[in-house]
């Protein structure tokens, strides 16, 4: 099960999201949340066009079902169908970076999702 480690820092800087990445192992976790490793964000970056369909955001993941997680360039981590990068159908997974890392990277539940 790949793990979610924090970087120290408590204020989101650029600098931050290698340290993250580089902490990674592009292997699934249980709930389906892949962290790219390193060496695969910008192949997955360029083979998704994300910075044609969302300048300003990184694909570091996936969720395992057709959604890419996204950090963008003020540290805000979102989640996006694959099928559609656009600004106003991303959804918030967390304010800031370090703050998912604390949470555990922690996924929308499916369920919750079936529910509205």
């Amino acid at each position: 099960m790949a793990s979610c480690h924090s970087p120290k820092a408590s204020m989101f800087d650029l600098t931050s999201v290698p340290a993250f990445l580089a902490r990674q192992t592009g292997v699934p976790r249980d709930d389906g949340l892949m962290i790219y490793a390193p060496e695969e964000v910008a192949e997955r970056n360029q083979t998704y066009e994300v910075a044609e369909y969302l300048p300003g955001h990184l694909m570091v993941g996936g969720d395992s079902g057709g959604r890419g997680i996204l950090i963008d360039d003020s540290g805000v981590v979102w989640i996006c169908g694959l099928g559609a990068l656009f600004l106003d159908v991303r959804e918030l997974l967390s304010p800031h970076l370090a703050q998912w890392v604390e949470q555990d990277c922690l996924l929308p539940s499916w369920d919750d999702e079936d529910d509205e």
